[in-house]
C-alpha cells in the first residue's frame, strides 16, 4: 500500500496519492540539504485532516449564509474562514479543501526545521521559506495547454505562503471563461478560495460562452444549482477585456480585504496582472 501511496522522487521530494489528495511535497534543511524521511513523516497529516473532514463535509458544502466557523475545527474551520473573509454568497468552503490541506502540510514540516518548503496538492501551492531562502515558482496562463509561462522569484520578505490557480480546464467546474487565475496569499486556503471566486469573477454574456447546470455534469457537485462554463468558442478583443476587467477589479477588492497580494489572470491567450506591491518582479 504504502509503494502506491507514497513515492520518492528525490532526495528531499515526495509524491502523495492518496484519496483525493495528489502532492507533491519538498523540504530543505539548513545548508541546502533535501530530506526525504522529513516529507515522508508528513503523510499521517494528510491522512488525520481527511478523516476529520469526513463528517464535516455536509457543512462544508453548503453556502456560506448556512455556515457557522464556530460550529468546527481543525481544517474544515480552516476552510470556512478562508472562504468567508472573501465575502461571495456562492463559494462554499470546499473551494479551499486543496490549499487548507497543503497549509498543513507546508506548516508541519516548518515546524520540523525545514527551511524551504513547497506542499503542492495538485496545483494549490502552500510555500514556507526562512529568511535568506527563495523559490522560483512556474505560472500557468492557461490550465488547458499547460506550460510554464512566467517564473515568479518569490522571497519572505514578499508575504507569500500560497499559490493557486482556477479556470476552465481545471480540477473543479469554473462559473467564469478564465483560460487561468492564479493567486498569491499569504496562506494557501485563502489563495484557493480566491482563485476560485476570480476566476468566477470572469463569466461575460456572449454567444460565444457555452454552460449548463453544475448538477448537469456532476449531481455531487457542491454547487449544483449554479450555472457552470462548459466551453468558450473564440472571443472578441472587447470581450476578453471586458471578462478580464472584471477580474481585476475583484483582485483590487480583495486586496483591500487583505487576502490577495496579487494575481494574474488570463482570457484566450490575453493576460492581465493585479500586482501593487510588485511581488512579481
Amino acid at each position: 500500500m504504502e509503494e502506491d501511496t507514497i513515492r520518492v522522487l528525490g532526495p528531499g521530494q515526495v509524491f502523495f496519492d492518496y484519496g483525493p489528495v495528489s502532492m507533491v511535497v519538498t523540504a530543505v534543511r539548513d545548508g541546502g540539504e533535501g530530506d526525504t524521511q522529513l516529507c515522508r513523516s508528513a503523510f499521517p497529516v494528510i491522512d488525520d485532516i481527511l478523516r476529520e473532514l469526513g463528517p464535516a463535509v455536509p457543512v462544508l458544502r453548503r453556502y456560506p449564509a448556512q455556515v457557522d466557523p464556530d460550529e468546527l475545527s481543525g481544517t474544515a474551520r480552516v476552510m470556512a474562514e478562508a472562504v468567508l473573509a472573501a465575502g461571495d454568497p456562492w463559494l462554499t468552503p470546499m473551494a479551499a479543501v486543496a490549499g487548507s490541506v497543503s497549509d498543513a502540510v507546508a506548516d508541519y514540516l516548518q515546524s520540523r526545521g525545514a527551511v524551504k518548503v513547497t506542499a503542492n496538492n495538485g496545483g494549490d501551492i502552500a510555500l514556507r521559506l526562512a529568511p535568506g531562502q527563495s523559490l522560483g515558482l512556474g505560472v500557468l496562463y492557461d490550465l488547458e495547454k499547460g506550460g510554464v509561462d512566467r517564473v515568479v522569484r518569490l522571497t519572505p520578505e514578499k508575504g507569500v505562503g500560497g499559490v493557486a490557480t482556477s479556470g476552465l480546464g481545471g480540477r473543479s467546474l469554473t462559473t467564469g471563461i478564465a483560460s487561468g487565475v492564479t493567486v498569491f496569499s499569504a496562506r494557501c486556503a485563502r489563495a484557493d478560495a480566491l482563485a476560485t471566486l476570480l476566476a468566477d469573477r470572469s463569466i461575460i454574456d456572449s454567444p460565444a460562452v457555452h454552460t449548463c447546470r453544475a448538477g448537469e455534469l456532476d449531481p455531487d457537485s457542491d454547487i449544483a444549482d449554479l450555472t457552470v462554463v462548459t466551453g468558450v468558442d473564440p472571443l472578441t478583443e472587447e470581450e476578453k477585456a471586458k471578462a478580464l476587467s472584471q477580474v481585476m477589479a475583484e483582485a483590487e477588492l480583495q486586496y483591500e480585504r487583505g487576502g490577495l497580494i496579487a494575481c494574474i489572470a488570463t482570457v484566450q491567450g490575453r493576460t492581465a496582472v493585479f500586482d501593487p506591491g510588485k511581488i512579481l518582479d
